[in-house]
């Protein structure tokens, strides 16, 4: 090795005197031995990226086969097979922009199964066994027969390859076709009144003045009942609508406003100028008529009033009875139909006593317009009067229109965002759970990393050998000279 130009590193490890050496690294042997091996290597890393690469995209089509699935709660009494009617499912197709062409083969790729507890199944199975085996077969029997469980979870699972979906495009429509069933449900089984409109198809121009301030009265009176019952829900007091921006509090001063201001206002403008599109006689007889069209209902408002009252002071409400030996408190059967009547009761009393305060108001307000009319001296309204009057109604008309449009919108809102927001609740959604190419990418990169770590460690320990291998055959043994020096050591 005399004129050999060799890099190496010589690593020199200093024991005890009777164990010593030294480690010697030669990089030019180190790379001879990766050249050897190059070869054998770079084979492997294409078969195990082909075979790694070919076993991934068989697992995800493996697992893109699968049906995929998603559950969902639903209160007692909804009709869970509405998830896969036409109606929701063109509902869904609609939100996620596909074609709703192939309806009937999306409908009878969904699936639905009710989920029992074990609880529940254990307890039937042990009552069918002792039915079967016992000679009397009766107890056995009712106890089984007794033994019920209305499913609320359910599973619904959908098979999109035969719907021609991937696996995405799956996942995404059996999402939204759960929101389409949630919103079916909100449409269909809540409980919410909606506001009608407070005007209908009347058109308050055929009418005369003092008569469609009346109707606006009225209308108001509408609203303001029906933002009053709303408000009452559960957390409707801190509710905001995102489409109005209002709360049911601005709604109901905006009510209080339009009553106590405008229509106030061009109430009394009305009275105190006698504005009328008739000759005072004629309207004064008019409203004597209705006042006493108005009294005939009242009276019958009444006479139902005191038969209600009467009825619920003769009414015992029913209490909760405690069975013995039950599971916590429950009702006794049928009690619940009999609290429930009572407190229908309850309700139409109030509905009767707010009716005979609009048949009040409204006969002291036509009081009021029949003394304005005689006290007029008999001709015709000033046309200036007119003019103010009807300008005035029509602002009142536009406000009210927008106002009742606003409350309709709130009211919606609330019943989708708060009341029954979660009424049928989305307990596990559909999840795309096929690896992507990224992630085999990222398994295959792995694999290769570790081949390659292997491919070094070979050709590192390879040339270290080489390289002390041929250090004993070129340099002979020597003896130290500390031993030359101390033979008898």
């Amino acid at each position: 090795m005399g004129d050999e130009k060799n890099v190496f590193l010589r690593i020199v490890r200093e024991e005890d005197e009777n164990d010593g050496g030294e480690l010697t690294v030669d990089f030019g042997a180190i790379f001879r031995h990766l050249k050897r091996w190059f070869a054998v290597w770079l084979c492997l890393a294409v078969a195990l990226g082909s075979l790694s690469g070919a076993c991934g995209l068989l697992a995800r089509r493996y697992l893109m086969g699968k049906e995929l699935k998603a559950a969902v709660r639903i209160p007692s009494g909804y009709d869970i097979a509405k998830v896969s009617s036409p109606g929701v499912i063109e509902d869904a197709l609609n939100e996620t922009g596909m074609e709703t062409s192939a309806l009937e083969s999306i409908r009878k790729a969904i699936n639905i199964e009710g989920l029992i507890p074990n609880s529940v199944r254990e307890r039937m199975s042990m009552y069918y066994n002792a039915a079967s085996k016992q000679t009397d077969k009766l107890d056995a029997l009712n106890a089984l027969l007794s033994t019920s469980y209305q499913v609320s979870d359910y599973i619904i699972s959908f098979d999109y390859p035969s719907a021609g979906m991937s696996q995405k495009d799956g996942a995404n429509f059996l999402n939204a076709l759960l929101r389409a069933y949630q919103d079916y449900c909100v449409a269909v089984y809540n409980s919410n009144s909606t506001l009608r409109n407070p005007l209908g198809a009347i058109d308050y121009r055929e009418y005369d003045y003092a008569e469609a301030a009346n109707i606006f009265d009225t209308a108001l009176g509408d609203i303001s009942s029906y933002i009053s019952q709303v408000s009452g829900g559960s957390g409707a007091g801190a509710f905001r609508s995102n489409q109005t921006g209002l709360t049911f509090s601005d709604l109901s001063n905006l009510a209080s406003s339009l009553k106590g201001i405008d229509l106030d206002r061009v109430t009394s403008y009305i009275v105190i100028h006698s504005v009328s599109s008739n000759p005072p006689d004629v309207q004064i007889t008019y409203y004597e008529w209705l006042i006493e069209n108005i009294a005939r209902s009242r009276a019958v408002q009444r006479t139902r009033l005191e038969s209600l009252t009467d009825s619920i002071n003769a009414y015992e409400k029913d209490s909760i009875v405690i069975l013995a030996g039950a599971e916590g408190a429950s009702v006794a059967p049928g009690l619940e139909n009999l609290n429930a009547a009572y407190d229908a009761m309850i309700q139409e009393k109030l509905d009767a006593q707010a009716q005979i305060a609009s048949y009040n108001r409204s006969i002291a307000y036509y009081e009021t317009v029949i003394e304005g009319f005689r006290q007029a001296d008999g001709g015709a309204s000033n046309p200036e009067d007119v003019e103010a009057v009807k300008a005035d109604l029509e602002s009142l008309n536009q406000k009210i229109t927008e106002l009742a449009k606003n409350v309709s919108l709130t009211a919606n809102e609330y019943y989708e965002r708060a009341a029954f927001s979660n009424q049928v609740p989305i307990l596990l959604p559909a999840v795309h759970e096929a690896p992507g190419l990224g992630g085999i990418i990222k398994v295959m990169a792995v694999l290769q990393a570790l081949l390659f770590l292997g491919y070094l460690c070979v050709g590192f320990v390879g040339g270290v050998r080489e390289a002390n291998s041929r250090k004993e055959r070129e340099e002979p043994s020597k003896v130290r000279p500390e031993a030359a020096e101390n033979p008898s050591a």
